[in-house]
């Protein structure tokens, strides 16, 4: 519960979109970036780093920067038996959504000045389709897959010549309650 807590201060969001782009940061490095004061920005950091979500980089020479921490972040799901753990999941859930949401806007506000090829590569796809929950739950796991293939590049070395950091938001889930007609 404590490290929803963490994720839901818009200060460590912005931190940890910095480092989920930029590697490692340095806490003055982050806050260039963030537009918060480098004490404010230690701070926040040792406090994602007390709940696990963040971790010291490699030193380089005198400075002490932050990555985020192997296997990523995530929500335990199975977690959510509790109503007090499901509404605070529910609140971090619903401000990195709106987040995705303003980050695709200003893709799409900005993707006319963009390499074309960029430009026909990007996507965003609405669609509904007709699932059942094993189905889904088969869908989550292939999709899983196949964004896992490239989460090992947190090192400029292992990036291919161009690779830029893509956003990613792929979400599946029902549309309204269920009807007489699921059965």
């Amino acid at each position: 519960m404590a490290s929803l807590r963490a994720l839901a201060h818009p200060v460590r969001v912005s931190l940890i979109e910095a480092l989920a782009v930029h590697g490692s940061l340095t806490a003055t490095q982050a806050s260039d970036l963030v537009g918060e004061s480098p004490s404010n920005c230690s701070f926040h950091l040792r406090q994602l780093a007390r709940f696990g979500l963040i971790e010291q980089a490699e030193p380089v020479g005198r400075e002490r920067p932050w990555q985020i921490a192997a296997g990523g972040i995530s929500v335990d799901t199975d977690a959510m038996v509790d109503a007090e753990f499901s509404a605070a999941a529910a609140a971090v859930n619903e401000m990195w959504i709106a987040r995705q949401a303003a980050a695709e806007t200003d893709w799409v506000r900005r993707s006319g000045h963009e390499d074309r090829s960029w430009q026909l590569a990007a996507f965003s796809e609405f669609t509904v389709r007709w699932l059942t929950v094993e189905e889904l739950a088969e869908l989550q796991r292939e999709v899983d897959q196949l964004v896992r293939r490239y989460g090992e590049r947190r090192d400029p070395a292992t990036r291919p010549p161009g690779a830029r950091p893509i956003r990613m938001n792929v979400s599946g889930f029902p549309v309204g309650p269920p009807t007489d007609q699921e059965g």
